[in-house]
């Protein structure tokens, strides 16, 4: 819309227009960070309490790093956009920390303290191990790592890759370990590890009784061919005699 006014003696033409001075800002909803927080069970956001999680207390400590790191960077890539959103999440990230800590601590059958020092590498916290023959190293994805880009991924606060392979009846570093097929002698891989025993009789037990009893039992490296095979029972190559 346009109106005419008089302006120093002369006609002059005025446009209504927005004001520049007000910014569109995008923020992260508090509710939002509680609720996930929540569904995690990493502990408390008022009181900054960290929690043990069970479902991770049979898991290597790189595999329970993996897991914390996928949900947590998942979570904060997902509003990376968002103005101020390091400080928005540091809470988040100080209960999560705690929280692992505390898993780890619990695992052991240690104090937070010495999980602290078990984990502290420099100025950052992570794990070594070989894999191959060869020294390997996860450390813990903190929000100082954050690239501010936009996230591309429509989901958030889903079952993360690294939370399954925590939760996994199968031992993260014994399966980048494997090398040959124990079946046909592959040595090309991808490998997988087949347990040699079913836990039919276990299926109404919790989550966690099944996955400690699933990394006692006696294994066998197999490539996926021969994997997919045994399952089929159409394997039947002797390797089951190599585990007893």
């Amino acid at each position: 819309m346009t109106r005419r006014a008089q302006w120093g003696g002369r006609r002059a033409l005025r446009v209504r227009r927005r004001p520049t001075r007000g910014n569109m800002k995008l923020w992260v909803p508090r509710e939002r960070v509680y609720a996930f927080c929540r569904r995690k069970r990493y502990g408390n956001l008022d009181t900054l309490n960290g929690l043990t999680r069970p479902q991770f207390l049979d898991s290597s400590d790189a595999e329970i790093i993996l897991a914390y790191n996928s949900e947590l960077r998942g979570f904060a890539n997902y509003y990376a956009i968002a103005d101020g959103v390091k400080s928005s999440l540091d809470l988040l990230e100080l209960v999560t920390f705690r929280s692992l800590m505390a898993t780890v601590a619990s695992r052991h059958s240690k104090t937070v303290g010495w999980a602290k020092q078990h984990l502290k590498q420099g100025e950052d916290y992570g794990v070594s191990f070989v894999v191959r023959g060869k020294p390997r190293s996860l450390k813990l994805w903190r929000l100082k790592h954050l690239k501010t880009d936009a996230w591309r991924q429509p989901n958030v606060d889903q079952v993360t890759v690294g939370a399954r392979l925590a939760q996994s009846r199968n031992d993260l570093i014994a399966r980048l370990n494997a090398s040959e097929c124990e079946a046909c002698g592959d040595t090309d891989g991808p490998f997988e590890v087949h347990h040699t025993r079913r836990l039919k009789d276990m299926q109404a037990e919790p989550f966690t009784v099944l996955k400690r009893s699933a990394r006692l039992r006696k294994t066998i490296v197999l490539c996926r061919r021969c994997h997919v095979a045994r399952h089929a029972g159409r394997e039947s190559n002797g390797a089951e005699s190599r585990v007893r």
